[in-house]
C-alpha cells in the first residue's frame, strides 16, 4: 500500500482544501493570506481547475494511503512550452516532519519528466526553512535571491528561487 495517493483536484475537494488554505500556519509562506471562508476556497479551486483545462497546470490532492484522508495539495503550474514548470506543495501541519514532502516532490519531478520537461522551478519565501531544506534534499539548487518581490499588491517579501534540471 502506498503511503500517499495523489489524485487530480476536483471541485469536491474544496472543503478539504479549506482545512489547509484557511489555516494561518499553513499559509504563512504563501503569496495569499489564509482563506477567510469556504466560499473563498471554492473560488480558488475554480481558478485552479480553469488553469488545468487550459493546459497551464496540473493540481493534485495528497491523500493518506491507509484511509484516503486529505493531507494536502501539490501542483505543476506555469507549464511553459513543454520545457519547464513551477512546483508547489502544501501539507497539513499534522503531516509535517513525516517525509511526505520528499515523496510528493519526488513524484512531481517524475511526472515532470514524463511530460518531457527539462527543468522545474520553485519560488519560496525567505525564512521558509522547512521548504528550503526539502528542495535542497530533492535535488534543487538555489539559483536566485529575489529582494522585495511583490507577492500581492502592496505586499513585498524576499524570496528564493530554486531549480532542478531533469
Amino acid at each position: 500500500m502506498q503511503r500517499l495517493i495523489l489524485r487530480p483536484l476536483t471541485e469536491s475537494d474544496a472543503m478539504d482544501l479549506f482545512g489547509a488554505r484557511g489555516d494561518a500556519e499553513v499559509m504563512e509562506f504563501w503569496d495569499t493570506p489564509p482563506d477567510a471562508t469556504r466560499s473563498d476556497t471554492i473560488a480558488i479551486v475554480d481558478i485552479l481547475l480553469s488553469d488545468v483545462l487550459s493546459g497551464a497546470a496540473r493540481y493534485w490532492t495528497i491523500r493518506l494511503g491507509h484511509d484516503g484522508s486529505f493531507a494536502g495539495v501539490c501542483d505543476l503550474s506555469e507549464i511553459r512550452n513543454g520545457e519547464a514548470a513551477d512546483i508547489g506543495f502544501m501539507l497539513l501541519p499534522s503531516c509535517w516532519g513525516l517525509g511526505f514532502g520528499n515523496e510528493v516532490v519526488g513524484r512531481l519531478l517524475e511526472f515532470a519528466r514524463s511530460l518531457g520537461l527539462k527543468s522545474v522551478t520553485a519560488r519560496i519565501h525567505a525564512g521558509n526553512t522547512r521548504s528550503e531544506r526539502l528542495l535542497l534534499r530533492t535535488g534543487f539548487q538555489l539559483v536566485e535571491v529575489i529582494s522585495n518581490y511583490e507577492i500581492r499588491p502592496g505586499v513585498f517579501r524576499d524570496c528564493l528561487r530554486f531549480e532542478a534540471t531533469l
